[in-house]
């Protein structure tokens, strides 16, 4: 009985999926020589010869297929962070947990539904420090019917970016005898870029606006302000909250909110 019950939810489910949405990427992941800090040149990174990487838009019940070439030197896995994988963990990208990885020169398709949530999350390589090297994008849900308490939405996301790779960074520390202290990150990246080439956000006054704000840094902190105004927090972590007014926002790595 307990059998046909559990063959019941899966059809069920697949024929949800059915009539849901596609939306399909293709990945091909590999390195870029880059500078992406205006100073230092190094190997970051990038998917389809791009960096940064260009966030993902869905809308609440869409299925994502991405299709995933591993075009690097070592084994890689995708990750969609916040996503809960109910009955589908084999799709969760968690090198060595979930899976054993995508090997150089494979190919590997995720299928991630998103009937059951909405919100702001983020996809990263799940394999060593494939984050820390570049391999970091928004993921974004869209409810399915727009909110009415606002009028546009915009992603604004933080990445903490070094001077060199991770692995570097780590012989570096390693010879000073730092290993047990976190390498400290030198420059923040405002939607992919720094600081003297990212793009202003315009505001048309009587507009009411959702802020995407994301931390996806490796191991910093992420201090927001906005001198003059008040902030509505809306949601956490891709999760709706009970609105509440902040003057500032304090995000740890991989946290995101969303404030009015």
């Amino acid at each position: 009985m307990l059998f046909l019950i559990w063959e019941l939810l899966l059809l069920l489910n697949s024929a949800a999926i059915g009539f849901a949405e596609r939306v399909e990427l293709f990945w091909d992941i590999g390195r870029l020589n880059i500078s992406r800090d205006g100073y230092n040149t190094w190997d970051s990174i990038c998917v389809n010869n791009a960096v940064p990487i260009p966030p993902v838009h869905v809308t609440q019940g869409d299925v994502l297929v991405l299709n995933v070439r591993n075009s690097l030197d070592v084994p890689t896995a995708v990750h969609a962070h916040g996503i809960y994988h109910n009955y589908t963990d084999y799709y969760d990208g968690a090198e060595m947990v979930t899976e054993c990885g995508i090997p150089p020169g494979e190919n590997f398709t995720y299928i991630i539904d998103t009937t059951t949530q909405a919100g702001d999350l983020w996809i990263h390589g799940h394999v060593h420090s494939q984050l820390t090297d570049g391999f970091r994008t928004p993921f974004i849900i869209h409810e399915k019917v727009k909110p009415t308490t606002y009028d546009k939405d915009e992603v604004l996301y933080f990445e903490d970016w070094n001077e060199r790779t991770f692995e570097d960074m780590v012989a570096i520390d390693a010879k000073l005898k730092l290993a047990n202290i976190p390498p400290l990150y030198r420059t923040m990246l405002i939607n992919g870029v720094n600081a003297n080439t990212s793009k202003s956000l315009h505001f048309e006054p009587r507009k009411r606006y959702r802020l995407r704000i994301m931390s996806l840094s490796t191991s910093s902190w992420i201090k927001f302000r906005m001198p003059g105004h008040t902030m509505h927090v809306i949601s956490k972590d891709g999760v709706e909250a009970v609105p509440m007014e902040v003057d500032g926002l304090d995000l740890g790595p991989g946290q995101r909110v969303s404030i009015i």
